[in-house]
């Protein structure tokens, strides 16, 4: 969602479809399908959980060493 204080029922603009650990970033990362995808790389979202919002940052699919300086490197 876009704003975490809208009222109930939220308007939901996409899902998250998996998350994992990421021991390379060292945090929790997740991919998903958000309306308006491309177009929202940098936007910040906000995805609720069972007890808390959590704040998300949209990012390109590939965000960890772009340019494969760690195979090539």
């Amino acid at each position: 969602m876009v704003d975490p204080k809208q009222p109930v029922p939220m308007k939901m603009i996409g899902f998250v479809t998996s998350s994992y650990w990421s021991e390379n970033c060292n945090s929790s990362i997740a991919m998903g399908l958000v309306e308006g995808g491309f177009s929202r790389i940098g936007e910040t979202l906000y995805v609720p959980m069972p007890d808390s919002v959590i704040e998300v940052e949209v990012c390109k699919p590939l965000f960890f060493d772009e340019k494969g300086e760690r195979l090539h490197g």
